[in-house]
Formats: structure tokens, sequence, C-alpha cells
């Protein structure tokens, strides 16, 4: 009655999943009838916490009140690695997979999608089953051939150049432009893709 209660109540209008369960009443508690329908009140207000407490209160004549915690555990889908994956290797689908974890331990840096880090390579080991972060990756590394786009007066021009240093999503990176030996700051925006404008 408690669970479904609170589920009734919580409001939920993200991309999490959230999971409700009552935690076990004291055994040294007796079994309770009641004759009437029982009354559920709550002191908290939706958006709930983590915990909330439930009164379920009997007003016939046995007239007694019992107090229910229920855990509410909401989860969000974490990009992960599906195996081991150790530094210089070049990240493959076959090497990612989404799980759903609880978001008070998901942090800012975690992503949820994995397709944007297909073609990046690994800076530093990752263990199976760990978050990918993008300060674990390149998408642009040291060295590497890379796209450079940039946007003239609404024109979008497409040329080559070679990256000066490791950057990754929406970092800035120095690139050298390959026909004109220039030193750009750009802007990584994908795998061995940045753009600069102009």
């Amino acid at each position: 009655m408690a669970v479904s209660y609170v589920t009734e109540k919580a409001t939920n209008t993200n991309d999490t999943t959230v999971q409700f369960s009552a935690l076990p009443l004291d055994s040294r508690i007796p079994d309770r009838q009641c004759n009437s329908k029982p009354e559920l009140l709550t002191p908290s207000e939706p958006p709930f916490n983590r915990q909330v407490t439930i009164q379920i209160k009997c007003n016939d004549t046995d007239n007694w009140a019992q107090y229910v915690h229920v855990r509410i555990t909401e989860s969000a889908p974490v990009v992960v690695a599906t195996t081991n994956l150790a530094r210089g290797e070049v990240i493959t689908p076959s090497h990612l997979s989404i799980e759903m974890k609880p978001t008070h331990f998901i942090r800012v840096q975690y992503l949820d999608n994995p397709k944007p880090l297909i073609g990046s390579r690994i800076k530093r080991n990752i263990r199976e089953g760990m978050p990918v972060l993008l300060n674990q990756i390149c998408m642009v590394c040291k060295g590497d051939s890379v796209t450079i786009f940039a946007n003239i007066k609404g024109l979008r021009v497409k040329t080559t150049g070679i990256a000066l240093e490791d950057g990754t999503l929406g970092e800035q990176v120095r690139v050298e432009n390959k026909k004109t030996g220039k030193v750009l700051n750009a802007r990584v925006d994908g795998v061995e893709s940045v753009q600069i404008n102009i």
C-alpha cells in the first residue's frame, strides 16, 4: 500500500527509471487488521528524496498507526566498457554498452550515448564495467590527421590538418593546416574533426 501510494504521487519527467521498495517492518510489530480502508499520509511533498516515510492509519475501533519507509531508487543510462580497454586502443561499438546506474552515483562527466565515442582513442586504461568518461579518451589525438571545418559567412569549408595536441568533445586544440602550414585554434566537434569560426 505504501509503495503504491508513493508511486502514484512521485513525478518522473526525465530519462530516468524509478524503482520503489518498502523497507522491512520491525519483526516485533504484530500483524494488524483494519475493518475500514486505512488512511495514508506523508509530511513530504513530491518531488521526493531517496526515502519517504508514510503513515498508514487505521481509524476503526482498533485505531492504530504504522510508519513505513519507502526507498526511491532513480536510475539513468550510463556508457560503460564491456571489456578491459588499454591505453592507445581505438573504441569500437563492441567495446561499449549502456547500463542503468543509480543517479546519486552518476557524475556530470558520465555519458548516456555511446555513438560519439566510436573511433576515439583510449588515453588511460579502463576496466570492464566502468563508465567511459570524456577525460579518458581523445577524439582528436596529437599527431593525427584531422578534418577542419571552417564557417565563413554562412559557408562551410572543409580542409585537412594535423592535431598538435589531444582533445575531446568541446575542447579547444591547436591544429596545423596541411596546405598553408598555419596553426589554428579549433574546437573538437567529433572524432578526428574540428571546427573553426572565421
